[in-house]
């Protein structure tokens, strides 16, 4: 059988192109989602390829949406061995103009969702006495201008990974985290947003070249780390 992968998806450019690049590694992929339907193109990029596909709809920050899915990716992929987050960064007002409601969404959710998704895979990956996760923060480009601040959820996703790295590296399973730079134009001041766009696919590819050496045994003593990527505007 081939390996699992779990693309627990965010922005979609970056999990597209993660999701793709495994499958041409040889993985077998269960994409979860919030809409099946967009992703129905991406899982027929990977059939083409010759490995298996699902998209499945999924509220990752929902244990039992969560739960349910994983046992239907047991249940006709396999286990799960590798867990990729996508971690979408999104804009917010400033401190003294943002809601509660609005922190929930730009902190709280996309914290919640890396922490449920990752619970989830962590016991069949103890049984396989493997098992890979790596979580992505996502910028994406029109995130870049503008009144925002990542920190918060950025250190809460690097202290996450440093945290579960100690827990389970006796385990065999390490948990990394890709931190992308933005694309250099994003972050000029002047940048063009029609520039800008044009780059996040680019962008999305190096970070997919990031994961396969992550996921491969060369990186089993690689863990608790949140590695930089730089990204620069296509040619």
């Amino acid at each position: 059988m081939a390996p699992v992968a779990i693309v627990a998806s965010g922005n979609r450019f970056s999990s597209d192109a993660v999701a793709v690049h495994l499958a041409e590694l040889g993985w077998d992929i269960a994409i979860l989602c919030r809409d099946s339907t967009a992703d129905a193109e991406t899982v027929n990029r990977i059939r083409e390829t010759g490995r298996q596909a699902l998209a499945i709809e999924t509220d990752v920050a929902d244990p039992v949406s969560v739960d349910t899915a994983l046992g239907r990716v047991s249940t006709e992929l396999g286990d799960p061995n590798v867990l990729v987050n996508i971690v979408a960064l999104t804009a917010r007002d400033s401190l003294s103009l943002i809601s509660d409601d609005d922190w929930r969404a730009a902190v709280g959710r996309p914290l919640r969702g890396l922490f449920v998704a990752s619970r989830s895979v962590i016991d069949p990956m103890i049984r396989q006495g493997w098992g890979r996760i790596i979580s992505i923060a996502d910028v994406p480009a029109s995130v870049m201008n503008g009144a925002h601040d990542h920190s918060t959820v950025l250190a809460g996703l690097e202290g996450f990974t440093r945290t579960i790295a100690l827990e389970l590296r006796a385990f065999g399973i390490t948990v990394n985290a890709i931190a992308p730079t933005p694309p250099a134009a994003d972050i000029r001041a002047d940048a063009d947003p029609r520039v800008a766009d044009a780059a996040v696919p680019h962008h999305a590819a190096q970070i997919a070249a990031t994961v396969p050496f992550l996921v491969s045994d060369g990186a089993s003593s690689v863990t608790g780390q949140v590695i930089q990527v730089g990204s620069e505007e296509a040619a």
